[in-house]
């Protein structure tokens, strides 16, 4: 066998190990900081949810501020209407559990 024809691959010296050692380490830090940015980036989008939800439900409160100045002012006006509408209600919702009640126990 000639020398030219051996593929004999020799033991990576320091220098390359170092130098692998480096690459691999430039490598885990960019993975590190894109993994950064993306936590960032989906804490601020969940943030932006969290505020967009908390304007809902308070724009729904004051909406059921309104609602709930009109249905007083309405009761005032109209007294026995709102007890028998409001006994009317009891009445089909006992109704209803009751109902559903005796069929479970079947």
């Amino acid at each position: 066998m000639s020398p030219d024809t051996l593929d004999v691959k020799s033991a990576p010296t320091a220098h390359d190990r170092a130098i692998d050692a480096a690459r691999k380490v430039a490598h885990l830090s960019h993975e590190a900081q894109l993994l950064k940015s993306l936590a960032a980036d989906a804490i601020e989008d969940g943030v932006y949810v969290a505020k967009r939800a908390i304007k809902s439900v308070e724009r729904r409160v004051e909406g059921l501020g309104d609602r709930t100045d009109e249905v007083a002012y309405r009761v005032k006006r109209h007294p026995l209407t709102a007890v028998a509408l409001a006994a009317g209600v009891g009445i089909l919702l006992g109704m209803a559990v009751g109902w559903i009640c005796g069929r479970r126990s079947r």
